[in-house]
């Protein structure tokens, strides 16, 4: 598949090259299967990010994902439903080739902590989690028969008719993947053409000391290219924890896709409290 032509940015082939060299390949051959290759991945990744003297010191090719080579109509038919091991899926059906990333708890408690203060952002304006979707893990269309889950994802319940609920604005996290990945998966999510979220969250978490950058994209319709509208850096050193930039600031107009209609209704702005909790609720995880 390296031969194949590189169309932009978000094309399969680009995200593939992303991928650490490490990353395992395999032909699809039946669900079973596939949970066996699935655990042992996970197993082999919770091994070496957690004995990191049993790797080389530059041990920046361990990989959270690996790939499937499955036809459409498999993926259909096995997919389609919850899987028994902890991934995140993007599917091309156009080369059958599904890229999966292992789920660990760090990525599971920064999208719960970063949702909670969301969600509590929301609370006085009279927003509750009945205004609200989430999208934490669901298969989302990208596009040409493409289709990926995000780490998280919000969006209104209410939406105009005939607009498809999908998520306003997503979350990839990331622990050992290369930066390159998250910066594509980003790309991809706020393209019009394809995620058509108006913006994309990337958390990505150092595996060796404590310190973690958030940055948020969006679509630059001027330029038609996205473009990162915030970074933010949540680094600790002995019992100091620094946030280079507070408040974290969501436009409420982006993720409930209207303006405020009444007073209270403001844009989300995560305070520097709120971006050290996501910091030390990953840190303790990781014993940082």
């Amino acid at each position: 598949m390296n031969g194949s032509k590189r169309v932009r940015y978000g094309d399969v082939e680009g995200f593939l090259d992303d991928l650490p060299p490490s990353t395992n390949r395999y032909t699809y051959e039946g669900k079973e299967k596939f949970e066996e290759i699935a655990r042992l991945e996970y197993h082999r990744l919770e091994h070496s990010l957690r004995n990191p003297q049993s790797e080389p010191l530059d041990n920046s090719d361990i990989s959270e994902y690996f790939v499937i080579i499955i036809d459409p109509a498999s993926f259909r038919r096995d997919f389609s439903l919850k899987l028994n091991v902890g991934v995140r899926q993007f599917y091309n059906s156009t080369l059958q080739v599904l890229i999966l990333r292992m789920t660990l708890p760090e990525h599971s408690e920064v999208a719960g902590i970063f949702h909670d203060a969301v969600m509590e952002a929301l609370r006085p304006m009279g927003l509750n989690k009945a205004a609200i979707h989430r999208y934490g893990g669901a298969s989302i269309n990208v596009g040409g028969g493409n289709t990926k889950q995000p780490d998280w994802g919000w969006g209104p319940r209410r939406r105009p008719r005939g607009v498809a609920n999908r998520p306003s604005v997503v979350l990839e996290a990331s622990l050992s993947g290369p930066e390159a990945k998250l910066r594509n998966d980003a790309m991809m999510w706020v393209d019009p053409t394809r995620g058509e979220a108006s913006m994309a969250i990337t958390i990505k978490v150092n595996r060796q000391k404590p310190m973690i950058t958030i940055q948020t994209w969006e679509w630059d319709s001027d330029s038609q290219r996205p473009h990162v509208t915030q970074s933010c850096v949540i680094e600790k050193t002995g019992d100091n924890i620094t946030v280079s930039k507070h408040a974290l600031t969501i436009p409420f107009n982006l993720l409930l896709g209207r303006p405020p209609s009444i007073p209270r209704e403001t844009d989300i702005r995560l305070q520097k409290q709120d971006l050290v909790e996501i910091g030390t609720g990953v840190w303790d995880m990781q014993g940082l």
